[in-house]
């Protein structure tokens, strides 16, 4: 009889050592994953990918599963750890394969462009099908197209034909390189740039998406300034200092798409810019690595490299808006600004002092080749002689108006 209750009492405290170890497990496993979240994000602490892999790896390890498409998905872009597609791919199918939709998602992409997987459309479609099911929007999205991401033939053809000098003889831009970059004072950086800019998969190996760039510059001493257009459609003004050969950009943000946000751009801060320039013959060509933050994602942008050539005085007229005038003159209330536009292109009309002080500004905005007629409210001002000022990238173009009495 006491045996029998001894191994009783033996299997009791097993039993409960066990739920015990269970319960401390799960404990462990929420206190690493959140303290990796708080490093992902920067809640709290300063913004830390290594620390973060390292936690989620130790939820990982405790048996947290999301803690284990964390590690994946941080594999797949870089994030803290060595980018590998493949081991990325591994992790994400244990998650898949007991129904994470997330891990899923990832299983899929891995699939549909060939990122640590030979690439087969069919498994691609079963995963993200399985993970739309679910109800996971990005899956629902990513079945809507055609094709993945690793599929722009235009983009890998540009990359193989781009000729520039300032990249050095033996890098072929059909995968992403960091170059060494050296730019001289400002005064030789100033002028108009056209040429692309191409983003890569986070890998780097593979060009998914080029556009047309054009970039102004102007500016003294360390300090720049000017205008950023992609296709001219994503356009903004944008201020930087040169400083240890690269441009540092100063709250300068914008707004890009790409094929996983097709129709609502994600917001992006560009960090630096490391560009070499240099001159050829009567040719200056820039090019080099570009960085940017999405504080919405809250983690880097793909890598980005860009290729530009300068553009001479002729081709610059060429762009200059035409024809400008201004009715009524004098005016009292609204002024109608209205010229021509050749090509496309950021345009900014403001209305100046006669010293030079600012007194309306009609906001930068990309406009298409054609002849406009842009109205100006300016509001109470003085009677007197002002200038209307239009801003074409590089270009300037002005004419003296008169403001009447009321």
């Amino acid at each position: 009889m006491k045996i029998i209750l001894l191994l009783f009492s033996t299997a009791i405290c097993c039993q409960l050592n066990a739920q015990n170890a269970s319960i401390d497990s799960s404990e462990q496993a929420h206190y690493y994953y959140k303290l990796a979240l708080q490093y992902k994000d920067g809640n709290g602490v300063t913004m830390d990918f290594t620390k973060a892999f390292e936690y989620f790896s130790k939820a990982s390890d405790y048996g947290d599963l999301q803690g284990t498409y964390a590690i994946a998905y941080m594999h797949y872009k870089g994030l803290g750890c060595a980018q590998d597609y493949k081991l990325a791919a591994n992790l994400f199918s244990k998650g898949a394969v007991i129904g994470k939709d997330n891990s899923m998602y990832f299983y899929g992409l891995c699939w549909r462009n060939g990122y640590g997987l030979i690439k087969n459309e069919d498994s691609a479609k079963y995963w993200l099908k399985k993970s739309a099911d679910l109800g996971y929007k990005q899956a629902v999205m990513e079945l809507k197209m055609s094709a993945g991401e690793n599929s722009n033939v235009s983009a890998k053809i540009l990359v193989l034909s781009i000729k520039n000098a300032a990249i050095p003889i033996n890098v072929v831009l059909n995968q992403y390189k960091k170059i060494e970059n050296h730019l001289p004072p400002v005064e030789v950086i100033a002028g108009c740039y056209k040429g692309y800019i191409i983003q890569y998969d986070w890998s780097g190996k593979n060009a998914v998406s080029s556009k047309k760039l054009t970039l102004n510059l102007s500016g003294q001493s360390k300090s720049l300034e000017g205008y950023w257009s992609e296709e001219g459609i994503d356009s903004f003004k944008l201020n930087a200092s040169l400083r240890l050969d690269s441009l540092v950009f100063n709250n300068t943000k914008y707004a890009r798409k790409d094929h996983y946000s097709p129709d609502s751009a994600v917001k992006y801060s560009f960090q630096n810019a490391k560009l070499n320039l240099v001159q050829k013959g009567d040719s200056i060509f820039l090019a080099g690595n570009i960085e940017m933050f999405s504080p919405d994602r809250k983690e880097p942008s793909k890598p980005l490299f860009v290729a530009l050539v300068r553009i001479d005085n002729k081709d610059i007229e060429k762009n200059r808006v035409s024809n400008l005038r201004v009715s009524p003159n004098p005016f009292t209330g609204t002024l109608n600004v209205e010229f021509d536009l050749p090509e496309s292109g950021p345009v900014e009309v403001q209305l100046l002092t006669i010293d030079g002080s600012v007194v309306y500004r009609n906001p930068a905005s990309t406009l298409e080749t054609g002849h406009y007629i842009l109205p100006l409210q300016p509001g109470k001002i003085a009677a007197g002689t002002y200038l209307v000022k239009v801003l074409n990238g590089n270009h300037t173009s002005s004419v003296k108006v008169v403001k009447g009495g009321n």
